[in-house]
């Protein structure tokens, strides 16, 4: 029972994951989700532990975003939307997954001191020789986190909060690394990281060809300091719940993901006998799942009439709605669209169109 209290003195608990995993790096930005870029297999693989995934957020203004991230895609020359298997890119409409990728294993362990810094460690028993290039890099990742301040928009997962390097390696065959890492408190705090459950990532990368050789991970798993003996089972009866929670929420968050629908606005230049105009839409398509009880709202600018609006729109569907703008005219103002997703709550979501086309159009109108 001393040995079990003080397991339950720290406030983490670690889930390594076993066996060498390719690392699969998917740069996103708010406009372009990772939900829109990954492949249902590379989902799967993900969710069996087949592969570890890794999002760089790029948006240099956004919270989420760490310079490191810019770094990595000028390193691989990617794009948003890219996806990259052991630091080599993938061609995801016209390639399967590979197969026999090679990738070291690196056995992870976590530990959190008393005084709330974190002690990552890593090691290896290299089996071939190493070329000199390839060094060791550090990272954290965010398990589930918001991208938007909305309470029920999107979130990402595995987004990368922290980076660091280590080139203290031997590389001959042979050799036998250990490599020990520690992240003080304030630093954590510094890079915006909380007591939230986070993924920790070592692996070894090439500085030429910016491959990965291989890697590691452990989950870390954040949970209250319990010292009072008597309430050890309680405790352990809280940190099993918080596991399962974890992979429920994972799951419930990746079949939201699946089935909620893409909402954009869509501005259509026409012209007819020599007149030209301009038409607006709401285009809506649906994922996995149907979606009914649509009601659109103009809030004083944009107006719809009910004959537009389909009583329901079948899964993986496209579906233009056409709206107008009043005679009021008045303060651009977005429209709000409500609607039921089968298995899901209602969803209410502002559509906005880019006020430099309206502007020009009620400028030409007004003229």
């Amino acid at each position: 029972m001393r040995a079990l209290g003080v397991l339950l003195s720290l406030c983490i608990i670690t889930i390594p994951i076993t066996g060498a995993v390719p690392i699969v790096e998917v740069f996103v930005d708010e406009n372009t989700p990772s939900v829109e870029v990954i492949p249902e297999s590379v989902f799967s693989g993900v969710l069996n532990e087949e592969m570890e995934l890794v999002i760089w957020y790029t948006d240099s203004n956004h919270s989420l975003h760490i310079s490191a991230a810019n770094e990595r895609a000028e390193d691989l020359n990617a794009k948003n939307g890219d996806i990259f298997i052991q630091g080599i890119y993938w061609n995801k409409s016209s390639e399967n997954i590979p197969n026999h990728l090679e990738s070291i294993h690196l056995e992870m362990d976590v530990k959190q001191n008393n005084d709330g810094s974190v002690t990552l460690e890593a090691k290896n028993t290299l089996e071939n020789e190493l070329e000199q290039t390839v060094v060791l890099q550090w990272l954290l990742l965010k398990k589930i986190v918001p991208v938007s301040e909305h309470p029920i928009g999107p979130t990402e997962s595995n987004v990368v909060c922290y980076h660091a390097w280590d080139s203290n390696i031997n590389r001959t065959k042979g050799a036998e690394n250990q490599w020990i890492h520690q992240i003080e408190k304030e630093t954590m705090t510094s890079w915006n990281i909380g007591d939230e459950d986070l993924i920790a990532v070592a692996s070894l990368i090439s500085l030429d060809s910016k491959e990965i050789h291989g890697a590691g991970s452990s989950e870390i798993i954040f949970q209250p300091v319990e010292e009072n003996g008597k309430n050890i089972a309680i405790s352990m009866i809280l940190v099993f719940s918080g596991i399962i929670g974890s992979i429920l929420v994972i799951q419930s968050e990746t079949k939201r993901q699946q089935d909620m629908p893409i909402i954009r606005p869509l501005i259509m230049n026409k012209s007819k006998k020599g007149d030209e105009f301009t038409e607006y839409f709401i285009e809506i398509t649906t994922k996995n799942a149907a979606i009914r009880e649509i009601t659109i709202e103009g809030n004083g600018f944009w107006r719809c009439s009910n004959h537009e609006i389909p009583q329901e729109i079948s899964p993986k569907t496209s579906k233009k709605i056409k709206i107008r703008k009043t005679e009021k005219g008045g303060e651009i103002t977005p429209c709000t669209i409500r609607l039921e997703v089968d298995g899901h709550e209602r969803w209410i979501l502002d559509v906005v169109f880019p006020e430099s086309n309206l502007d020009k159009k009620k400028d030409a109108e007004e003229s």
